[in-house]
């Protein structure tokens, strides 16, 4: 099914009976007509630490939409996330809690639950609670790596990513999100496998990576050339790219070279400027300060016109709630 620009940013799609709708939102007229676009805080951390639910140890909180107390705790996450949006009006990305529902992880778990289009449908029963304003809510239909993403010797080659993520890519695709996410990436041939398997939908798609402190992505590649790389080789480039899981500092980002900052689109950042092995595993939740954080956001987007907002591990309500407050003040750099 084509996808076409409207001037609304909504496409409409009919199917049966009139009353029956569905509704694409235009992601790329939305960053094109939009210096802010808010995306999410931590889902996955937060839920560990509240102590509500218990997570899959190997879905992680993707079996929560089908527990009652699950689909609650997910809600009011996403529901608070995305009051802060609104109040705002700014327009919000939010993505399916499927970034270990791959296949693999699926079939061990004995699960027969069409997982990533339940989840889909799930979000999009969300976003209906929003009356007129839903047009305004984006869905991604994320996906991880297959293996550790703090461990880019564990990668997949580019053949193997791309037979390996292609099942889960076309079933959220299939579902009818409004874009695809494949995130926490730590080696430049897994995320190109999953570019190309992305590329064959007909879903804008975006690719994002963990990346150190020197501003490299954590299998020692260049974003410079791993951008270029998979730029190269997809029929139909990424929307753009991201970086995801590590400090807004990190990006280093006056150091990075043109082409580099003209693809990056989005950066959800960790609370805390601590290394990705001393955060992994944590017992306590590590963050500094939100003004430093949040202000370190601010510029990415004034200074460098990454538009794209949200936080990855240790993050809140809190986070969004700073940047949107702060993104116009005169006294942020």
């Amino acid at each position: 099914m084509q996808r076409k620009h409207t001037e609304k940013s909504v496409r409409q799609a009919v199917k049966g009976a009139s009353n029956n709708v569905e509704v694409y939102m235009d992601i790329q007229k939305i960053l094109d007509d939009n210096d802010l676009v808010v995306m999410e805080a931590a889902i996955i951390e937060s839920l560990r630490r509240s102590g509500e639910v218990t997570l899959h140890p190997r879905l992680e909180n993707a079996l929560l939409i089908y527990d009652e107390t699950g689909k609650r705790a997910l809600c009011n996450l996403y529901q608070r996330y995305i009051d802060i949006a609104r109040n705002y009006a700014i327009p919000m990305a939010i993505c399916t809690p499927t970034w270990r529902a791959n296949r693999e992880r699926i079939s061990e778990a004995h699960i027969i639950d069409d997982l990533n289009s339940d989840a889909v449908d799930f979000l999009k029963h969300i976003r209906k609670k929003w009356g007129d304003w839903f047009a305004n809510i984006f869905i991604g239909g994320l996906i991880g790596c297959k293996n550790d993403c703090y461990k880019p010797h564990e990668g997949l080659s580019i053949h193997d990513a791309r037979t390996f993520h292609s099942w889960q890519i076309n079933q959220l695709a299939g579902a009818g999100v409004d874009f695809l996410l494949g995130a926490t990436l730590p080696a430049v041939p897994e995320a190109t496998g999953i570019a190309l398997a992305m590329a064959e939908t007909d879903v804008p798609y975006i690719i994002s990576f963990v990346i150190n402190r020197e501003g490299r992505i954590l299998d020692g590649t260049s974003l410079e050339r791993s951008f270029q790389e998979i730029d190269a080789v997809c029929s139909r480039p990424p929307l753009g790219y991201m970086i995801n899981c590590a400090y807004p500092s990190f990006i280093k980002a006056d150091k990075q070279p043109r082409s580099v900052l003209s693809r990056l689109i989005g950066y959800q950042a960790n609370a805390s400027s601590f290394d990705h092995l001393h955060l992994d595993g944590a017992g306590t939740l590590q963050a500094n300060d939100i003004a430093d954080w949040g202000n370190l956001m601010i510029e990415l987007n004034k200074k460098f016109g990454i538009k794209m907002l949200g936080g990855c591990c240790g993050t809140s309500h809190e986070h969004l709630q700073y940047i949107v407050q702060n993104i116009n003040s005169d006294q942020i750099r």
